[in-house]
């Protein structure tokens, strides 16, 4: 056992550095989304070609690093692998930047998912190691939310920044690219590994048969669907957020300034629908009832968006709506870890998020596929988006089947069984004073 770690400002600046890093990561996976037409335009690619390159390559990377990342990590220490991370991440932005091929274009965005697959791990790293662990909980919430700030920041500020600087998509990258070498400078001066914590974090312990604990948790249906349930309410922000969004709303008649910060709004909504959707969860008892509650908003407030996009105001509301019905996903790892058996408990939740991200890397390519499906024209209509978005639409309606029909309750279950466990301890006890 290891002496409780005490909180220091030491320990503060390196979990601030970490946090900036996973900001910077989401903000390079969702920052093309903003500059899509002009980045279509230059590289000579369709809306396949755009999501292949956005989504599919950057997140495929992403969701097969999971569980590497985490062993890297726990092998190298949180500093080296992090600045490793953080220099891929910095020099594959700046070829993007300078790239003019769709072939190198792909090269580097494989590149950025690779570095910037450890950045959530790292993150957890540092909240293991350098907080006390009564402040977990707190500091994994302000995790996400200074997390998500990243995404926020591709939307709506980049795109006016860009718009009132007159720099194109290839300056804003370039610029990022550089930011992220400064944020190497802060991780060398701030960034230390914690030598008095003697139980490293680990998201595979070294003393755990993974292969039979893979297959514990694999064999599990349960397991499958909270993650697929995850995926399917999760997929809808981040694809407006990376693809089509945008576009979309230009194409409605809506400024490119506007439309960008309809994003930034749904990342707002993200920020705060995650950690109200969990207290709501605890204060009614119940994971389920949130989980349908979170789709039905989901599939109400995208429809809205896909076919009556009639205001402002009304699209301020469904986007607001959108992300914070997305905040349903952080649910699904409070459900996996009420799920899971503590052997496998950490596979479970490195699992949740890779298949997230892999459902994500594949859907967007299907929706690309299915926008230039009855398209003849070099330019698309607001109906190739209604017929491609009506396949969202559906992902979304299965989440609800999911959650209403096929995922159990796990609050009440998990509470009974930690009851009964301490009524048998409380019998043992009593047995042992007998004899």
């Amino acid at each position: 056992m290891h002496s409780e770690v005490n909180f220091s400002f030491q320990g503060f600046g390196v979990w601030i550095v970490c946090a900036l890093f996973y900001a910077y990561e989401l903000l390079l996976r969702t920052v093309l989304g903003t500059f899509q037409m002009p980045i279509m335009q230059d590289l000579g690619i369709d809306s396949l070609g755009f999501a292949l390159m956005s989504s599919t390559c950057y997140l495929l990377i992403y969701s097969l690093m999971q569980m590497p990342a985490s062993i890297f990590t726990e092998k190298f220490g949180l500093k080296k692998i992090l600045i490793f991370a953080v220099v891929l991440c910095s020099f594959s932005t700046i070829i993007f930047s300078h790239t003019h091929t769709f072939d190198m274009a792909i090269f580097s965005r494989m590149l950025m998912g690779l570095g910037s697959a450890f950045g959530f791990i790292c993150l957890l790293v540092a909240v293991y190691d350098w907080m006390p662990s009564k402040y977990y909980g707190l500091f994994i919430g302000l995790s996400q939310f200074v997390g998500i700030t990243g995404p926020m920041v591709a939307a709506g500020p980049l795109n006016s920044l860009a718009l009132s600087s007159a720099i194109d998509w290839r300056m804003v990258l370039f610029c990022l690219g550089v930011g992220g070498i400064a944020l190497t400078g802060l991780i060398v001066l701030f960034v230390k590994n914690n030598k008095n914590k003697t139980d490293k974090f680990r998201v595979i312990s070294k003393n755990v048969n993974f292969k039979k604990n893979l297959y514990q948790l694999l064999k599990q249906k349960q397991i499958w669907l909270i993650a697929l349930y995850s995926a399917l309410i999760y997929f809808t922000i981040e694809y407006l957020a990376e693809n089509e969004g945008k576009a979309f709303l230009q194409l409605n008649g809506y400024s490119s300034n506007f439309s960008s910060y309809m994003l930034t709004v749904g990342w707002l909504g993200c920020a705060i629908g995650s950690p109200v959707l969990g207290c709501l969860s605890d204060f009614i008892k119940r994971r389920k009832m949130i989980l349908v509650f979170s789709s039905v908003l989901c599939l109400i407030s995208f429809f809205v968006i896909v076919f009556f996009p009639i205001s402002k105001l009304v699209l301020i509301i469904s986007f607001f709506i959108l992300g914070f019905s997305s905040g349903g996903q952080s649910l699904g790892f409070a459900i996996m870890a009420e799920q899971c058996s503590k052997d496998y408990l950490a596979i479970g939740l490195g699992f949740n998020n890779a298949l997230i991200t892999l459902l994500i890397a594949i859907n967007a390519p299907i929706v690309g596929y299915l926008l230039n499906f009855y398209s003849d024209a070099e330019s698309l209509k607001l109906t190739d988006y209604h017929f491609a978005f009506s396949f969202i639409i559906i992902l979304i309606f299965i989440a609800f089947i999911l959650a209403a029909f096929f995922i159990e309750e796990t609050y009440c279950r998990s509470k009974k069984e930690f009851t009964h466990i301490k009524s048998i301890r409380k019998l043992d006890e009593c047995s042992q004073e007998l004899h």
